[in-house]
């Protein structure tokens, strides 16, 4: 989100240098500079000792495709306690490992996914009221019932990471 009015005061913002950030929105009122702000998220590929990763179907974003654990960061939440804390709520799983893999843009919504590799044994889930199904799927079936591969898709960059990270362990 791009600030057009201060926040604290209301007054109409105008454009200032800040350094090497450039032309920034700035309140001459309160002599504060108002950075773009965006909200951050976290995404999860859950596998475990069968090569096997969990895909949910949530009505509210497909009545037909697949995805990954996600949900949004809370204020003083960090990446890896949100994740966490999305994979417990979601499944009643607790993962043994959570591996950070790096960030996405996701252009769509403007929004910062961090995105993460963890490992769970198999066991049965507890599905929260967001989740319609979910079930344990051989990684390599995944592609068949997933969002199309598509510039902004994390959870396809996410795949591909795991399927990598897969082929490093068979050599």
């Amino acid at each position: 989100m791009r600030f057009t009015y201060c926040p604290d005061c209301g007054s109409k913002l105008t454009s200032k240098q800040a350094g090497d950030d450039g032309a920034v929105p700035y309140c001459s009122e309160c002599r504060k500079y108002w950075f773009d702000v965006f909200p951050s998220c976290v995404i999860a590929l859950i596998y475990n000792q069968y090569d096997e990763i969990v895909l949910l179907h949530q009505g509210y974003l497909s009545d037909v495709y697949t995805t990954f654990t996600a949900g949004y960061m809370v204020p003083g939440e960090t990446a890896e306690e949100c994740v966490r804390r999305e994979i417990k709520e979601e499944l009643g799983i607790t993962p043994e490992t959570v591996y950070f893999i790096g960030t996405h843009w996701f252009d769509g919504k403007e929004i910062l996914m961090h995105c993460f590799i963890c490992y769970a044994p198999k066991c049965e889930m507890k599905l929260s009221c967001e989740v319609d199904a979910a079930e344990w799927v051989p990684y390599r079936k995944a592609p068949e019932t997933m969002f199309p591969d598509a510039p902004g898709n994390a959870a396809f960059m996410l795949y591909r990471k795991f399927v990598e990270m897969k082929e490093r362990q068979k050599q």
